[in-house]
Order: structure tokens, then sequence, then C-alpha cells
């Protein structure tokens, strides 16, 4: 490959995509994942948020070499949509999943069980009802509605008042399905301060769910798009880490913590290579050039060491190959490219 001139935003963050669209048969760049510094960002940002299991969400970026060199570091998978999940039972190895994709009736609750998904993100209502005769080692995890969505009479609201989340811990008693913990749903960029006043808001509603139903609760979710805005900024990882330990106390008060992200772990690791020119793009970028025709380079550690190899995603289909998820905004519509 011959030299490139490599430029990229000098934050960190994945750079615009080139003008022009990926769509462009005749002007695809060369899609480079480098799956060894996406790995080294993962488990930075676990060491950096040590009592938080950070899943990585699969819809970012659903390489196959990605999710596999993941899973052999011992992560853990957000599967937000249906597609995710067919891409993770792929994995050479069996990785602890998060279920966050909707839930249309108990097929997809079976087939989530099958591939080994016991803890479930839901909103209530009719998703709950797909759950009644689950195995006694399903948790679900019931979505609480942000405080800025419950006070913003503009935003899409999503989730459940506390009070909401207190008739669905008993309705899923009737049934005999545990509720094992609540899942944060935080805006994109959200700051440490935002982080601890939804954190607190938790606290303040598991409390409120012993204090009526007598159910405690030992799992806190803290969503996607984990850390927020400080995933490039070290100072509010620290804060945001040192916040998250005072307030659910984990080593004393059992409670388990886990988060969703995917743009603290492919940040400057996805490039497009035209001509001589390279760049940082995002994962939404780097899928629409995949699905455009665009070959693929998976930067390894033999690759660095001056043996070159290019691959191409199969067309069609193929079995094993890369599925391009579209973002969670539409769920729904997602292609096989690979």
């Amino acid at each position: 490959m011959p030299a490139v001139t490599r430029t990229a935003d000098p934050t960190g963050a994945p750079a615009a995509p080139a003008a022009g669209t990926a769509g462009d048969p005749g002007d695809l760049p060369l899609v480079v994942i480098d799956v060894e510094r996406a790995v080294a960002r993962y488990l930075d940002l676990r060491a950096a948020f040590p009592w938080v299991d950070v899943h990585y969400d699969v819809s970012a970026l659903s390489h196959p070499a990605l999710l596999d060199a993941i899973a052999a570091a011992q992560g853990a998978f957000e599967v937000a949509q249906p597609a995710s999940l067919q891409t993770v039972v792929t994995c050479e190895s069996r990785p602890r999943l998060l279920h966050t994709a909707p839930i249309t009736g108990l097929h997809d609750v079976e087939t989530a069980y099958r591939a080994g998904v016991r803890r479930f993100v839901v909103d209530g209502g009719a998703e709950m009802f797909a759950f009644a005769g689950v195995p006694d080692d399903v948790r679900l995890l019931l979505r609480l509605r942000s405080l800025a969505d419950s006070r913003c009479a503009h935003r899409a609201r999503r989730g459940l008042e506390p009070d909401e989340i207190v008739r669905a811990v008993r309705a899923a008693a009737e049934q005999g399905v545990c509720v094992g913990g609540l899942s944060l749903q935080l805006p994109a960029h959200s700051s440490p301060a935002d982080y601890v006043a939804e954190i607190v808001h938790a606290a303040a509603v598991t409390a409120d769910v012993h204090s009526a139903t007598g159910t405690r609760f030992d799992v806190l979710d803290l969503g996607d798009g984990f850390p927020g805005r400080a995933v490039f900024r070290p100072a509010e990882q620290v804060e945001l880490a040192r916040a998250i330990r005072a307030i659910v106390a984990p080593a004393t008060s059992h409670v388990s913590i886990i988060a969703s992200a995917s743009l603290a772990v492919t940040a400057g690791c996805l490039s497009a290579v035209a001509g001589t020119a390279e760049r940082d793009i995002d994962p939404s970028y780097a899928s629409e050039c995949i699905d455009a025709g665009a070959d693929v380079l998976v930067l390894t550690h033999d690759l660095r060491s001056g043996v070159l190899g290019r691959f191409s995603f199969f067309r069609g289909g193929a079995e094993w190959g890369h599925r391009v998820l579209r973002p969670r905004r539409s769920r729904t519509t997602w292609s096989p490219a690979g």
C-alpha cells in the first residue's frame, strides 16, 4: 500500500466523511479497521471504570475480526438490534450479552436465550408479557425515563416513570419474572454531572421499589453511549468513575454496574484511504462504504510486522460476513455486506 497522509481531528474524535458519497461506485475508498487499537481502547475504558462491566455495542461496527478480538479480551456485547444477535453468535467464544433490542413476542425471547442472553432491557408494557414462563435465570432491566425526558415536553419520551417502575415490578412478579434492576437512557454527549444526576435518581427509585414491593435490585445499567463526552476527556473520566463508585458503592452494595459503548471503542480506529490520503471516519460512514462495495483492510499485528493483507468482503449475504447494522433510530433496517 502506498504511503498515505493521515488527517484526523486533534481531539481524537472521528473526522467527518470526505466530500462525496460512499455510494459512488467509482470513488470508493479502502476502509481500514485497526482491530488491535479498538481492543486497546476497549481495555482502556474498562481500566478507567473498574467498577463497570463495559459492553461493546455491536451495531457500531460488526466486523467478525473486531468482535472476536473483543470477545477474546473477555469483553461483553450489547445487542441493540435483531441483526446484532445474528452477528454475535458467530464469535468463536460465548461472550456475555445484554439485549436491548425491542421485544415483539416470545420468539424474540427464546431466540435470544438460546444465543446466551440472560439480561434484557425492556420498557415495560407489552414487552413484559413475552417473558411469562421464562427460565429462572432471566433478569429484566426496566428502562428508567431520563430526567431530561421527563422535564422536556418536546423530547421523545422513552422509558418508565418511577411509579410505572413500581407497577411493572409487581406485574412481573405476578408472572414469575424477576426484575433485576434499572437501565438508564442518557442523551448523547452527557456530562459527568448528567450521569451523577441520573444515577442518584436511579438510586432513589431503587429504594422506593424496595420499600413498596420488597424487591431488591442488583444491577444498574448506565445505558449506551458510555461514558458520554468523557470519552475524550480523561479528567472527566476520573471524575465520573469516582462519582459512580461513591454513589453506587458496588463493593458493599453488591450492585453490578454495566454500560455500553460504541464511539469510545471505535474512535480513531477506522479510516478511509483514497489515493495517498487517509482520514479517520466514523462507524456509520465505514458501514456505508462497505455496503457500497468498498474493500476492507483489517490491521493486525502481522500486518504491522510487514505482512500486508487486503481482504474484500463477500457480497450477496454470505453466511459469515460483516453485517451493516443501522443506527438505533432506524433499527428495523439492516443489510448484509459481507
